[in-house]
């Protein structure tokens, strides 16, 4: 493959910098202002992609990578960066966002960020035939590895070396570990030897599911939110960075203000993370979700905190009527919740968001140019009051944001 020397010029989504030769280069492992060696490994029609394989001025902000395995293992993209510098970067990259695609020129407010290590509540590893546990390779699927993850918390380490060099049951092929007030593994493969399940008791699990159903012990992990008793089940997405998540909560709360007697609608609305503790405040709450483990988890959630002021629709937001909840069905929704996918809103569903015509919405994304685009949608009939990047995935590329709109 080609060797190139190159000059890096601005962050990218994806842990990239913009570079040129011969036209435009991403380039990974590098930082804004390097001169590098690369080797350019894929062509496309308007750009090409290289890895940085020697660095010939680096940065100020350049440092050591903590964990063996980085820039092999493709969890992480950013350890050879400063963490003041990664939210710079990632700040650039959400103005940039918002300024190309969402054509808006907003300054962001005070980014939340929390500790840098030992902050996932969740993480997914790989099995190898041969019985290797880790995470895969970028762009491929051999597992490299993994001793101890750095950015996982020291609950999900401390079962990761049980199950290091363990004997494991037949058949299994991924093991995700949750852990929060306890801790339980999710078990995915084909022909998993359930007579053995008692394995995962025995190291200190305190209970584990197969994805085909049979379990043994606890089969959903416990938080806190706030006061709030907060379970999900292993197959419930729910935000993996705690600490983040009750900040991001609280901010989104204060963001909204006073919603007393106010209608609320949430939109992938989970097992309740954001509509639980806001149903404290306002007259009434309605979760949309269509996964049915969510549903479950939610209604249990609402039942154990004993709520009365709040519902589930198995319905996604494309299909939900101008309608909010409470005893008058012409009462609308004063603020819809909206938490989509890495895809962001649908066509449909931007439709049907400018339809229900909330006096606000609170945009919780985890890609900031769908959430972009997005905004750029909603801007004939909203504005964009405020915008903040939450740091959910310190290391990573990954950006959370919430913008919050008022109707026009």
């Amino acid at each position: 493959m080609e060797q190139v020397e190159l000059e890096t010029e601005a962050p990218l989504y994806g842990g990239l910098c913009l570079s040129r030769h011969n036209g435009v280069v991403f380039v990974r492992g590098t930082i804004p202002g390097e001169r590098v060696v690369a080797q350019l490994r894929e062509h496309k029609r308007d750009y090409s992609i290289a890895d940085a394989i020697e660095i010939l001025q680096g940065s100020d902000d350049r440092v050591e990578a903590r964990c063996p395995v980085f820039s092999v293992c493709g969890g992480c993209h950013y350890q050879h960066i400063s963490y003041e510098r990664q939210l710079a970067l990632k700040e650039e990259i959400v103005t940039d966002c918002l300024q190309r695609i969402g054509k808006t020129d907003i300054a962001l407010e005070s980014t939340l960020a929390g500790q840098q290590w030992h902050y996932r509540s969740k993480a997914q590893f790989k099995l190898a035939d041969d019985g290797t546990i880790g995470f895969y390779k970028e762009d491929s699927r051999d597992v490299v590895s993994v001793q101890e993850c750095f950015i996982c918390k020291t609950s999900i380490n401390a079962m990761l070396r049980k199950l290091s060099g363990a004997r494991f049951v037949r058949g299994i092929r991924e093991i995700h570990i949750l852990s929060g007030e306890n801790t339980i593994a999710y078990i995915k493969g084909a022909d998993v030897d359930e007579g053995r399940m008692d394995f995962f008791l025995d190291v200190g699990f305190d209970g584990a599911v197969l994805e085909s159903g049979p379990s043994v012990g606890a089969t959903s992990c416990r938080f806190m939110l706030g006061d709030l008793s907060y379970v999900v089940s292993a197959q419930t997405f729910f935000q993996s960075n705690w600490e983040l998540n009750l900040r991001l909560i609280q901010q989104l709360s204060e963001a909204l203000g006073d919603v007393d007697g106010m209608s609320i609608l949430d939109a992938y609305g989970g097992a309740g993370n954001f509509s639980l503790p806001l149903s404290l405040r306002c007259r009434g709450a309605t979760v949309l979700e269509n996964n049915p483990y969510a549903i479950a988890d939610g209604k249990r959630n609402i039942q154990d905190n004993n709520l009365k002021n709040i519902r589930y629709i198995s319905r996604p937001l494309e299909k939900i009527k101008e309608t909010g909840a409470g005893d008058k069905k012409t009462a609308k929704y004063d603020i819809v919740i909206v938490d989509p996918p890495r895809v962001g809103l649908t066509t449909a569903g931007v439709l049907r968001l400018l339809a229900l015509s909330p006096q606000r919405i609170a945009y919780v994304s985890c890609n900031p140019a769908t959430f972009a685009r997005d905004i750029h949608k909603l801007s004939k009939e909203y504005t964009l009051a405020s915008v903040r990047l939450v740091d959910m995935f310190p290391n990573t590329y990954h950006c959370e944001v919430l913008g919050i709109l008022n109707r026009r």
